[in-house]
């Protein structure tokens, strides 16, 4: 009986696994280099109850971030992707990001965010010419 007390960790619970979500954005193939990426709780889907937003790098990567640490709150999210300072949007003779994307409730993009699970979401915006 002492053995299995030892070997139990004397009676300590477990720790929650860690929920991670990070992923590359693209625009027409190429990283979008620079931005913002927010994750809204679906309020009819999600126990999930803050808005987190991450900022997207010059590589196109983005790491969520709760609290200063990596560990997400599960549920269902709409998502909104933004380019930084209009980069894409007030160029001429470029195709412009789509403006859409730029409201979660428009964007139409959502994902499930399932705890314990690394996840990778990469999202690749194509716009016709």
């Amino acid at each position: 009986m002492l053995a299995t007390l030892l070997l139990s960790g004397c009676g300590q619970p477990e720790p929650d696994p860690m929920t991670t979500v990070h992923g590359t954005v693209t625009f027409q193939g190429q990283p979008l280099a620079g931005g913002l990426i927010v994750f809204s709780p679906d309020r009819e889907r999600s126990t999930a109850t803050r808005t987190l937003a991450a900022e997207i790098g010059g590589d196109g990567q983005y790491f969520l971030i709760t609290d200063g640490l990596s560990n997400v709150p599960p549920g269902w999210y709409h998502i909104a992707i933004a380019d930084t300072a209009d980069l894409y949007t007030s160029a001429e003779n470029t195709v412009r990001f789509p403006a859409a994307l730029r409201r979660s409730d428009c964007s139409h993009l959502e994902r499930e965010i399932i705890a314990g699970h690394d996840h990778v979401f990469d999202f690749h915006v194509q716009v016709a010419d």
